[in-house]
């Protein structure tokens, strides 16, 4: 029997490398599957539009949009439409996304892509779609409450794929002359929708459907099984290898961080200017990214992360953001000859190196913290 098989948009993970990294796994599998389409949602815009994009051509993904554009060029990112033919019916495969996502990359911001409004994109495309297509599936990463208003909106879509959605369809449910599905996210359950088609018209006539949830019930295959454990075992040592770049080696055992707190009673002036800094926000700087666990983003963005008795998830102290002992170092060696002040002006280019920082000058940064 032929079949479409199609998804609404998110198959990306958070913005991590870690997840990054899963993501190019599911890539894979998701290629070998076979998909004939894939929306475009938010996240997979989370690793960047090259990551993207390498996915797509490395694994033959099916992805594409109508309304999300590079701002510089104003060009669509993806394919506007997809033409796929079973059994004598070509179907027209669109997608659109919803311009209340934001779109957050752990590579650029989110003014470097537009989103255009989905109704007056689809009022458009739609007729030219139906030019080359006998049915026009809409996979909208739309969400629930705002799927149903651009269905009543625009006219001609024969099936509508729900995404960014909690709650499955678990029935027939028709809107206007719209057969509409919808499975929940992050894979956890595949809906099936057998279609009875006019063969003269292409219009769906009927409907079964069905959704299943892939928990335990589910036997595994062996080889998909096999394929899994062996990412595992890899993400495992692709997490050493990352941790292990970064050894907690410098310091001492018998020296401790006591944390900002300790410096502000004696240190005003120090700690008004600190408080005001950026230094005191860095931690979420790499939070608000996703790069919150990776050890290259810890090493700067926290304090003492190489040093012994340093940032960990399990310190006593709070050690987020670059605090005072970030610059100046052990607290328990609080020095009074002068030597703290050359020891933090050193460490400046520690992480204020020629990748990071490129236009880093001492004179010029050193106002923007000045105590």
């Amino acid at each position: 029997m032929p079949f479409l098989m199609v998804d609404a948009g998110d198959l990306f993970g958070r913005r991590s490398k870690d997840e990054r990294h899963q993501t190019e796994f599911l890539c894979q599998m998701t290629g070998d599957l076979g998909y004939d389409a894939i929306g475009l949602g938010e996240r997979d815009l989370n690793y960047g539009l090259g990551f993207l994009q390498e996915m797509i051509t490395k694994y033959d993904l099916p992805f594409t949009n109508a309304n999300v554009r590079d701002a510089k060029t104003e060009k669509l990112i993806l394919p506007e439409y997809l033409i796929v033919e079973r059994n004598g019916v070509k179907y027209g495969l669109i997608s659109v996304l919803d311009p209340a996502l934001k779109i957050i990359t752990m590579t650029a911001d989110e003014a470097d892509f537009t989103i255009a409004d989905p109704v007056a994109t689809l009022r458009d495309l739609v007729p030219r779609v139906r030019r080359e297509a006998d049915c026009i599936v809409l996979l909208g990463h739309l969400g629930e409450n705002n799927t149903e208003p651009v269905i009543k909106e625009v006219k001609g879509i024969d099936i509508s794929v729900t995404g960014h959605t909690y709650r499955s369809l678990q029935t027939e449910r028709v809107l206007d002359d719209t057969a509409m599905f919808a499975a929940t996210h992050e894979g956890r359950y595949i809906g099936r929708g057998n279609l009875f088609i006019e063969d003269e018209t292409g219009r769906v006539m009927a409907i079964d459907v069905g959704v299943t949830s892939l928990d335990d019930a589910l036997p595994s295959d062996p080889e998909m099984q096999a394929r899994v454990d062996g990412y595992k075992k890899s993400l495992v040592e692709y997490q050493e290898a990352k941790r292990a770049a970064y050894p907690r080696t410098m310091g001492s055992e018998k020296e401790t961080f006591l944390g900002e707190r300790s410096c502000m009673s004696c240190h005003d002036d120090a700690w008004k200017s600190y408080v005001s800094s950026e230094h005191r926000t860095a931690f979420a700087t790499i939070r608000n990214k996703g790069q919150s666990t990776e050890p290259e983003c810890l090493s700067c963005h926290t304090t003492g992360y190489m040093y012994k008795n340093g940032f960990s998830e399990s310190a006593k102290i709070n050690l987020q953001n670059v605090q005072c002992e970030a610059c100046h170092g052990y607290g328990t060696e609080h020095a009074r000859d002068g030597k703290w002040v050359a020891q933090a002006k050193d460490s400046c280019v520690v992480c204020h190196d020629k990748e990071n920082s490129p236009d880093f000058d001492y004179a010029t940064y050193w106002e923007k913290i000045k105590h």
